[in-house]
C-alpha cells in the first residue's frame, strides 16, 4: 500500500521520549501515513511500548528493531522500508504541530505541477520543548 507520508523515527533506548511523538502523531489533521519506527538495539522497553500502540493507533505502525549500528544505519533501513511518496524523518524526541503533515502536503501541491521536479521536497522545522 501507498502512503501520502512515511514518518520515520529511528530511536535507541528512547521510551521515554516516544510516547510524546506517538501523541503528535494520533493528533495529525492528515492520517494518511505510515509510522516506521525503527530500533537500532534498544535494550529498554521500547519493543514492548511500540506493540501496544499496534492495536489501537488510527494508522498504520511498521516496527523494525536491528542490532545497533548507529542512526544512519537505522535511517537507511527506514529510508529502504518506507512506503509513502514522502518521508519525514521525526527523531524519537521530536513532537510536530497537529497540522503539520497537512501543511507540508499544502506547500507541496502549492508547486505548480510542471515544476515539482526541481524540488527535493518540502521541510520545516520540529516544536521545540516550549511548544514554539
Amino acid at each position: 500500500m501507498s502512503y501520502t507520508f512515511t514518518v520515520l523515527t529511528p530511536t535507541y533506548n528512547r521510551s521515554h521520549t516516544l510516547a510524546n511523538v506517538y501523541n503528535c502523531l494520533v493528533k495529525q489533521t492528515l492520517q494518511e501515513f505510515e509510522w516506521l519506527i525503527v530500533d537500532d538495539g534498544s535494550s529498554d522497553n521500547t519493543e514492548s511500548l511500540v506493540k501496544s500502540w499496534l492495536e489501537t493507533a488510527p494508522f498504520l505502525i511498521r516496527y523494525f528493531k536491528k542490532i545497533n549500528g548507529g542512526k544512519h544505519t537505522a535511517l537507511n533501513l527506514g529510508i529502504e522500508e518506507a512506503e509513502g511518496d514522502f518521508t519525514v524523518i521525526l527523531d524519537s524526541d521530536d513532537v510536530i504541530k497537529d497540522d503539520c503533515l497537512e501543511r507540508l502536503l499544502h506547500h507541496w501541491l502549492s508547486i505548480p505541477e510542471e515544476s515539482r521536479e526541481g524540488f527535493a521536497g518540502v521541510t520545516g522545522l520540529c516544536v521545540d520543548q516550549h511548544n514554539q
